[in-house]
């Protein structure tokens, strides 16, 4: 029924329905009145003054109808411009009628009435008392011309002044009437387009959120689960998943749920999922009633948890810069007075021991606050570009040389890459790597003990160094703290700050370091260097 020109058209698609079901209207109407003139149905005042006329204006009224039928399927004309027409044509014809059947102000007054009533629904604004006069001012034309002109005998002044109040009484009715209407209706789809902004700027919200949104269904089935849900419950190997059913969401996060459901009073305690972030789900009913929905709120904590860190860090930089000068100066004075015990020759050989013991850790404690003072001091960067390659050599002899070990101890594979780092900031962090790996590694037996491999990662666009030992490797619940600061396996030595350190700077090179659990012996540390396109624009 709505051709392509009624959509773009501005009075839109209802009002051409409208005028579409009020022809249909004048089709039956025409159809009926047609039928009676040419039956010759014995009906009172029914073509009874003028049969010829009568018949003629029925069949025009039907031609008009079907014509009409066509230019609203194809909305050609424009609506007002076809409504005007139409409703003056009904007003003519009817007024005809109405002069073959006896007059207007009989039965076909009310035609006159239904016609200014659809003019009010179809139109609006002025039109409405346009057509209602336009149809008092036809009846009183066919009662003047019935009465002077033919000597007719047709109704009284009065019901002519009762129908033109009809029309009127009508017109004003209906005009307030469609003017509420369309206001009304004018509200609604204002209020329907700001609600489906609001429902798409809700989903865009809901989609986005960095905190993981599911709602379950009473039966288990999953009804809405946003993006971050998706691929936190897929893990991080399998990444965004769909997700239809609770028997579909990880273990823990089941076990949670049931919790919640024995007893929803119960405190959120925070759990892992395959390795992941830490995470904390939190439930809430939609609903006062038994099967109300379930939402799930999946908050990850990791970067709180980190905040902490940092801010614990932060605490513990104030605190060591206070108290590290303090400490220094009677820390000097006591490894000071140990090593002049130690060289004393009056001294026993456990004498000397305990004079070598204090030596020692005087000296690793000096350590530990150069490294504490190093958390507070980063180093500017100079970034340049190297060639790996190269440079791995001439740190290998260096490192031979400052270890007292042969060169063998390291291999390196050989790969030409080229990296945009600070030298001497990676010359500090493979030095810590290789302390480490060495610590861990049996006795040299005249095989390398760490290998450094390099590499490309997306297609040589990023580099990296691999730095691998023949140690035990590192214990899978350990491998989430190595990075945290002051942690060490191995207390008669280690700080726990290398590592943390090591990260750090790599972290300032615009890099990364991982440790990667390849489930090979040993243990294998990477050091992931700058993209490419930053080392062109050093």
């Amino acid at each position: 029924m709505a051709s392509n020109t009624q959509k773009n058209d501005p009075w839109g698609p209802e009002y051409w329905r409208a005028l579409y079901y009020f022809n249909l209207y004048r089709l039956m109407l025409a159809v009926g009145l047609s039928a009676l003139a040419v039956g010759g149905a014995a009906v009172v005042d029914i073509g009874a003054r003028s049969p010829r006329l009568f018949l003629l204006a029925s069949l025009a009224m039907l031609l008009v109808g079907l014509i009409n039928m066509v230019t609203i399927t194809m909305g050609q004309p424009r609506f007002r411009r076809q409504a005007h027409i139409q409703f003056f044509l009904d007003i003519v014809l009817i007024t005809l009628l109405g002069f073959a059947s006896g007059g207007v102000t009989g039965g076909f007054g009310l035609l006159l009435i239904v016609s200014v009533a659809a003019g009010g629904v179809v139109l609006s604004g002025r039109m409405t008392l346009f057509f209602a006069a336009l149809a008092t001012v036809a009846s009183l034309i066919e009662y003047m011309v019935s009465r002077v002109v033919y000597g007719y005998e047709t109704g009284s002044l009065t019901q002519l002044g009762l129908l033109g109040l009809g029309l009127f009484s009508t017109g004003l009715v209906l005009y307030f009437v469609a003017y509420r209407i369309r206001s009304t209706e004018a509200l609604a789809k204002s209020q329907a387009v700001d609600l489906a902004k609001l429902a798409h700027l809700n989903e865009l919200v809901v989609a986005r959120l960095d905190t993981g949104v599911l709602v379950l269904g009473p039966d288990g089935e999953i009804e809405l689960a946003n993006d971050r849900a998706r691929a936190i419950c897929g893990g991080p190997d399998t990444g965004d998943t769909d997700l239809t059913h609770v028997s579909e969401l990880p273990a823990p996060l089941r076990a949670e749920f049931e919790a919640w459901r024995t007893a929803p009073e119960r405190e959120a305690h925070p759990f892992r999922l395959d390795r992941g972030p830490h995470l904390v789900a939190r439930f809430t009913a939609t609903g006062d009633h038994a099967d109300a929905d379930t939402a799930v709120f999946l908050e990850d904590i990791s970067q709180a948890e980190q905040h902490a860190q940092q801010l614990k860090l932060a605490a513990l930089g104030r605190l060591t810069a206070a108290i590290a000068h303090e400490i220094r100066n009677p820390l000097g004075a006591i490894s000071h007075a140990g090593q002049l015990m130690h060289e004393s020759q009056d001294l026993t050989p456990p004498d000397q021991r305990l004079a070598r013991i204090i030596t020692e850790q005087s000296n690793r404690i000096n350590q530990i606050i150069k490294g504490i003072l190093q958390l507070g001091r980063p180093d500017t960067v100079s970034a340049v570009p190297i060639q790996l390659d190269t440079w791995l050599v001439e740190f290998r002899k260096s490192f031979a040389e400052l270890s007292g070990l042969s060169a063998q101890v390291i291999e390196i594979r050989d790969l030409s890459l080229q990296v945009c780092t600070d030298p001497d900031q990676l010359h500090q962090v493979l030095t810590n790597l290789c302390q480490n790996a060495l610590r861990h590694s049996p006795e040299f037996d005249g095989h390398a003990l760490i290998t450094l491999e390099p590499g490309w990662i997306d297609v040589n666009e990023i580099g990296y160094l691999d730095v691998v030992d023949r140690g035990s490797g590192i214990p899978p619940e350990h491998q989430d703290k190595i990075f945290e600061p002051f942690f060490t396996t191995a207390q008669s030595k280690g700080t726990g700050l290398g590592l943390y350190l090591s990260r750090e700077l790599c972290e300032t090179n615009h890099g990364r370091l991982d440790y990667i659990d390849d489930g090979k012996p040993g243990s294998r540390f990477r050091i992931q260097f700058a993209p490419r396109r930053l080392c062109e624009q050093v």
